[in-house]
């Protein structure tokens, strides 16, 4: 979300020791790190257990090495505790070996099915064409054992046999030979038939009726059991490409090397322990990193340690950048509070620029920006405050304190100073409701929606009806309800043994939060106040200057004018745009309890790349 900062995440990296500041030069190198000593001693892993767990699976993956999906460039980072991941892996290995020895298995058994349905298909071709019929057939005689074999083209041979042939019919492929002989002679002819490669058929049940019906149901069978095996060898193939199931094995891997050469080794020996704060949205951009540099290290993002507070990334775009002065002003956001970082860009040059209107002073501040854009990055925020004060010079017809040289494009302040003062109140009153219902996402965020709903809500709502029932007096019907609803949020908030102070309590807590809206909303009165004083002004030093004769002496004046105007009226609105934001509007919902992430700073020169 937009307005919320972001909260960054613990990470844990094994380096080699001779690598280690190369490691913390490249991880710098990203500009999303934060590093910081682990406050903890040696981890406290259960290496025994670790190690049954990676074993077992590198047991159990031995004997499926041409079905298990390879490991290749999958993740290697290990989010979260090794124990679990270990056991993770070895559980869902099971599950996919299990599924995949059905799979299988069935599949072999469907084309066993595919293959015999084709074999009594073009049996029935070839009994058809030798104007036979295979159902009587084989229900010639009831004393003799009864048989179907297909043998390759040319195989079949009746002198050969003892038995009695009763049927040899062609088919594309093969040669079908139907044997009736007596009981003693079956193991005989079944020796026989393997020899020559040929294959016992069985007749199906439900292969009755006519020629037509017999080949219309092994026609249905065929593309039922085809259809089938083509399903269970696509999910067959699925899973022997299954990037989960990739990623586990690749995960074993690691856990497999670190068993080897970096566990009980995390203060001596020849791996380093780098650990810190990163804000990358994907971790694995820290190991491929690391990796692109030649570094042999493993990454793992598990639980921060204990104590050790989050800290969060607040909006750092190039626009919202000169603005960060302000929200320092008053403090880092935690994650569970609104960041009005990409607000600020807009509030603070429309007040700034409505209480200083000029084009001239305002071209000033800009070249005054760029003049110390890479000495001064604090004064950024003075271009785009100069440039919002040259479009309400032009709107108000100011150029250096002149009235006339330009046509105001909107109107001048002085002959209208009621809508002068009436537009920024309006500004300031939706601030406000904005901060207001900024509150109530934190309160979400929180968990305490409920309260929120209970009180806050009706404080917004008596703030909206008061503001309406200026303009309608039937909004005060809402004012009403919005005071009987506070009240009664009151007492299902509290206890059953304090409800009478409660009320109380509310009624005094109402009145104030009353009394500080009325103020925060009049405060913004002071920005068209000071539109109207710098239009004054400027008409003062004019009407000052007209009143002497000579030339030197109105060009002097004109200029210490316009100077005092560029550098006091700057400052004073400034202050009065700093005091705006953070008392009216950050006071409604900021809550600044946060840890600001500050990403390490780059080595001199240094990339990443190189020893």
């Amino acid at each position: 979300m937009m307005f919320r900062p972001a909260q960054a995440r613990w990470f844990e990296t094994y380096v080699p020791r001779e690598q280690t500041v190369k490691a913390a030069e490249v991880l710098a190198s990203t500009g999303v790190v934060q590093l910081e000593t682990d406050p903890r001693v040696t981890e406290p892993v259960d290496e025994e257990r670790l190690s049954y767990f990676v074993e077992a699976f590198r047991a159990l993956a031995a004997g499926h090495a041409h079905d298990l999906p390879g490991a290749g460039r999958q993740a290697t980072a290990l989010v979260g505790d090794p124990l679990h991941l270990a056991n993770q892996a070895l559980h869902q290995l099971r599950v996919w070996s299990a599924r995949v020895e059905f799979l299988k298995a069935h599949v072999e058994h469907l084309r066993g099915e595919l293959r015999h349905h084709e074999l009594l298909a073009e049996c029935l071709q070839a009994m058809r064409q030798a104007g036979l019929d295979l159902d009587s057939v084989f229900h010639k005689t009831r004393f003799l054992c009864k048989c179907l074999f297909a043998c390759p083209r040319g195989g079949a041979c009746e002198a050969e046999m003892d038995a009695e042939v009763d049927v040899i019919v062609h088919g594309s492929q093969h040669d079908f030979l139907y044997i009736a002989s007596l009981p003693d002679q079956r193991h005989a002819i079944r020796h026989w038939v393997v020899e020559r490669g040929c294959e016992q058929m069985g007749i199906p049940a439900w292969l009755s009726g006519e020629h037509e019906e017999q080949v219309r149901k092994v026609c249905a069978h065929l593309t039922r059991t085809h259809d089938e095996l083509v399903e269970l060898e696509g999910e067959l193939k699925a899973l022997r490409r299954d990037p989960a199931m990739a990623e586990a094995r690749a995960n074993v891997d690691t856990l497999h090397w670190y068993l080897r050469h970096a566990a009980g080794t995390l203060t001596e020996g020849p791996f380093c322990h780098v650990t810190g704060w990163t804000t990358a949205r994907n971790p694995l951009q820290l190991r491929e990193a690391l990796e692109k540099a030649g570094i042999r290290a493993v990454l793992r993002l598990p639980q921060p340690p204990a104590r050790s507070a989050p800290p969060v990334a607040t909006l750092d775009n190039w626009w919202a950048r000169p603005f960060q002065p302000f929200l320092v002003m008053w403090g880092t956001p935690d994650r569970l509070t609104v960041d009005p970082s990409g607000l600020l860009p807009v509030i603070v040059p429309l007040l700034f620029g409505y209480m200083f209107p000029d084009v001239g002073h305002g071209l000033l501040l800009v070249l005054l920006g760029l003049a110390l854009y890479r000495r001064s990055p604090r004064t950024r925020f003075l271009m785009p405050c100069g440039l919002a004060a040259m479009v309400f010079g032009a709107l108000f017809g100011e150029v250096f304190g002149f009235h006339g040289l330009v046509s105001p494009l909107w109107m001048k302040p002085l002959d209208d100073p009621l809508a002068v003062l009436a537009i920024p109140m309006g500004f300031g009153v939706v601030l406000m409701l904005l901060g207001l219902a900024f509150a109530g996402f934190e309160a979400h965020w929180r968990g305490e929606l409920r309260a929120w709903l209970l009180l806050d809500a009706a404080v917004l709502l008596l703030y909206v009806s008061l503001l309406a029932g200026v303009f309608t007096p039937r909004a005060f019907w809402f004012t009403g309800l919005a005071i009987v609803q506070y009240f009664i949020g009151a007492l299902v908030l509290a206890s059953a043994g304090e409800r009478g102070m409660a009320l109380l309590n509310a009624a005094g807590q109402l009145l104030l939060s009353i009394f500080e809206l009325a103020m925060n909303t009049l405060s913004f009165l002071r920005v068209g106040a000071f539109a109207l004083a710098h239009a004054a002004l400027s008409l003062a030093i004019l009407t000052l200057a007209e009143g002497v004769d000579s030339p030197w002496a109105w060009g002097l004046i004109i200029l210490l004018g316009n100077l005092f105007g560029v550098v006091m009226e700057g400052l004073l609105v400034f202050v009065q745009t700093t005091r705006l934001v953070l008392f009216e509007f950050f006071i409604r919902f900021l809550h600044a309890e946060g840890r600001l992430f500050r990403a390490v700073g780059k080595a001199p020169g240094g990339s990443g790349k190189g020893n």
